[in-house]
């Protein structure tokens, strides 16, 4: 089933743990994660747990569900950054200059980016499903540049030996800002005694793909 950007109807709520109960996906999209957007998807993640009586997971998952969204939104809009800049986001001297601006643009043009976003159908879509595992996914409609993917694997790899955030303050690659999303979501999964291994990232030539899983062994019986 498909959610659409709108507030959620009882028939959408029904729908919502139809889906669950019928093992089905549910399909939720926005372009940018505004404060609305952010209600909204908590309603559709708490439905979503329940249903799975899963509702011990609810606050970490709904932090890591906003980062990666987060996450997935500035990427489309770094990529209309970069082409009204007139730079190669593939070029990593372009790159590093772009990102040296990239986020003050963006905050100081938020609607031009979400009309630009919508006009060129760069979305966000959350992907969630309840069947061997809990999984949440969430991806992107443009692909990841190889740094880029290099940046967020060598953070997995340094956030193995993290227990705290404060472990990594220290250790950011400041390129791509605070660095701090990821080894949070991280951490956060660690505290539900997972590890790097069930956050995985992938891409194709038309989208960026983040899943959280969580496996039916490590959670009570869904």
């Amino acid at each position: 089933m498909k959610v659409e950007e709108t507030e959620l109807s009882e028939n959408e709520i029904s729908c919502i743990k139809k889906a669950v109960k019928d093992r089905q996906p549910i399909d939720f999209f926005c372009y940018t994660l505004t404060p609305d957007q952010k209600i909204r998807f908590q309603k559709i993640l708490a439905i979503f747990l329940e249903e799975c009586n899963q509702m011990y997971l609810y606050n970490y998952l709904t932090y890591c569900l906003f980062e990666l969204l987060d996450n997935g939104s500035k990427a489309n809009a770094k990529r209309i950054f970069f082409q009204e800049h007139h730079l190669d986001i593939n070029n990593e001297d372009d790159y590093k200059n772009g990102m040296k601006t990239f986020k003050e643009t963006l905050l100081e043009n938020t609607l031009h980016y979400q009309e630009k976003l919508k006009a060129g159908e760069l979305r966000v879509h959350l992907l969630l499903t309840a069947n061997d595992v809990i999984s949440v996914t969430v991806s992107n409609n443009t692909k990841i540049t190889d740094s880029e993917y290099a940046r967020i694997q060598d953070k997995i790899n340094k956030t193995k030996v993290y227990n705290s955030i404060a472990e990594a303050v220290s250790d950011i690659d400041q390129t791509e800002g605070s660095g701090l999303g990821i080894i949070t979501v991280l951490v956060m999964l660690k505290k539900l005694g997972l590890d790097a291994n069930n956050l995985k990232f992938d891409t194709t030539e038309n989208e960026t793909v983040a899943t959280i899983e969580i496996p039916k062994d490590t959670i009570e019986e869904i």
